[in-house]
């Protein structure tokens, strides 16, 4: 033993020990900070995250994250024009709150799935086109983020893949709408709403107003003139007309 305390590897340890390196780290296991971390990890609210962490809510997002439909929404928000991808996202997550209380109304047995039905059917109905992809590509996404939102603690990620499971198809078809068809001009009608035509000039019938913040997409141009289409959610249709050019803020020249 006194031939193992006085080895060479004893005494480095011991200088190890004695270093300014480890009294520091001994400072600190005594000091106000480390006292104050080691009183919030035995606290409620630390407790209170351990359990977020072991939630089913958390579970759902950990395997939605190796799930093939993260690919998907890469996808969707990659098609979208940068910057105004969040106008059709609001439009989409207003609607659906508007058609879940409309379930509720009715007295669904389970909201949640009318409201999943509901959504399935649209999205199939719709005609089949850019913006009315992106609308219900972003439908979809705020449906499973509504979806988490009104999780109960009994539910299990495995339900919530179930879910996404079975609108998989309206993902594919709504990403080869996108994939498919040519990305042509798109604008943002800019600072008022403007009049929707039925021919390039103001002798035309107003067939229609476009809000502020509207998206359109470019089918031809007459001069300063261009006939638009853009997606009426409301009533699930595309509809077309023509606007002067000078109201609109162009997202996408087509042109790449």
């Amino acid at each position: 033993m006194r031939a193992f305390e006085n080895s060479a590897a004893m005494q480095a340890i011991r200088q190890i020990e004695d270093s300014p390196a480890m009294r520091i780290v001994r400072d600190l296991e005594d000091s106000p900070a480390f006292k104050a971390i080691r009183d919030f990890e035995e606290s409620p609210e630390f407790e209170a995250i351990r359990k977020i962490q072991e939630s089913p809510v958390i579970k759902a997002i950990q395997a939605i994250e190796r799930h093939p439909f993260l690919d998907a929404f890469s996808t969707v928000a990659d098609r979208i024009t940068t910057g105004h991808g969040a106008l059709t996202f609001a439009e989409a997550y207003e609607w659906l709150e508007d058609e879940y209380e409309h379930q509720q109304s009715k007295g669904a047995s389970d909201s949640l799935n009318g409201l999943q039905q509901t959504v399935k059917e649209r999205a199939s109905s719709a005609p089949f086109g850019v913006l009315s992809a992106e609308f219900y590509l972003n439908v979809i996404f705020a449906l499973f983020l509504f979806y988490l939102s009104q999780m109960s603690a009994e539910q299990s990620e495995e339900q919530v893949l179930a879910r996404m499971d079975e609108i998989e198809q309206t993902v594919s078809s709504e990403l080869a709408a996108l994939t498919d068809q040519s990305y042509g001009g798109t604008y943002l009608v800019a600072d008022r709403p403007v009049n929707l035509r039925a021919g390039p000039s103001t002798d035309h019938e107003v067939l229609d107003v476009l809000r502020r913040n509207q998206k359109v997409q470019q089918l031809e141009t007459s001069n300063q003139w261009a006939r638009v289409e853009y997606f009426d959610y409301v009533a699930n249709e595309t509809r077309k007309g023509w606007v002067h050019r000078r109201y609109f803020v162009v997202l996408h020249d087509g042109n790449g």
